[in-house]
C-alpha cells in the first residue's frame, strides 16, 4: 500500500506543481496561494513513505521538506518579515536535508565539487550585486541574514553532492539555483522567466533531493 500511496503524493506533487507554474506565469494569485503549498505538503508526504530509507534519514528529511512547506507559506506575503520568516525557514530545512544526506554517506571528492558549484554560483553576481542589493534593502540585518543563508545552503549542496547520487546532487543544485534567482531579482532587478524561473528549479530540486534520499 505505501508504494501506491507514495506514487500518488508524487502525482499529485506533480500536478500541483504544474498548476502553481501556470498561475505565477499568468498572474493568478490566488491560484498560487493554494497550488504552492499543496505542492510541497504532497512532496512532505512522498517524504514520509517512500522509498525505504533508514528511519533517521527519513526523518530528518521529512523535517527538511516539513521546513520548506513553512517557508513557501511564508514567501506567499512579500513583506519583509514573512520573507525573514521564510529564509528562516529554509535555512532549517537545508541543515536538515544535510543531515539527511550525512547520514547517506560522504565522499570527499564528490563534496569538493559540490564546494565548486556553489563558489561559482556565489562568485557570479551573488556576492558583487546580490549581496549589496540586500543590504541597501534591509541594512546589516538583512545582509547579514543573506549570508548566513547563503553558508547553510552551501553546506546543504556539498553534503548531497558528497551523497554521489546523482538525483541528490542536481536536486540540491536546482535548489540553490533557484534561491540565487530568488535573491537577484528581490534585491537587483527582473531576470528572464520572472517568478516561473524560481518556481520551476525549486520544485524539481525539491522532488529530485527527495526522492535520491528516500532510496537505498
Amino acid at each position: 500500500m505505501s508504494v501506491s500511496v507514495s506514487v500518488v503524493l508524487f502525482l499529485l506533487a506533480a500536478g500541483a506543481a504544474a498548476v502553481d507554474w501556470w498561475s505565477v506565469g499568468s498572474g493568478r494569485q490566488r491560484v498560487e496561494t493554494v497550488a504552492k503549498p499543496l505542492t510541497m505538503a504532497a512532496l512532505v508526504g512522498v517524504a514520509a513513505v517512500a522509498g525505504s530509507a533508514p528511519g533517521d534519514v527519513r526523518s530528518w528529511l521529512v523535517l527538511g521538506a516539513a521546513f520548506g512547506l513553512v517557508g513557501d507559506v511564508a514567501l506567499l506575503d512579500d513583506r519583509e518579515a514573512a520573507f525573514m520568516i521564510g529564509l528562516g525557514a529554509f535555512a532549517v530545512g537545508h541543515l536538515a536535508y544535510a543531515v539527511a544526506a550525512l547520514l547517506t554517506g560522504f565522499s570527499p571528492a564528490a563534496g569538493l565539487l559540490g564546494a565548486a558549484f556553489t563558489a561559482a554560483l556565489l562568485a557570479y553576481r551573488f556576492v558583487p550585486e546580490t549581496l549589496p542589493g540586500a543590504r541597501e534593502h534591509g541594512g546589516g540585518m538583512l545582509g547579514g541574514a543573506v549570508v548566513f543563508y547563503a553558508i547553510v545552503i552551501s553546506f546543504m549542496v556539498v553534503t548531497a553532492w558528497g551523497t554521489t547520487r546523482w538525483a541528490v546532487a542536481v536536486g540540491a543544485s536546482l535548489f540553490a539555483i533557484s534561491d540565487w534567482v530568488l535573491g537577484y531579482q528581490r534585491f537587483v532587478g527582473p531576470l528572464p522567466g520572472g517568478r516561473v524561473s524560481v518556481h520551476v528549479p525549486y520544485h524539481v530540486g525539491q522532488a529530485l533531493l527527495i526522492l535520491g534520499l528516500v532510496s537505498v
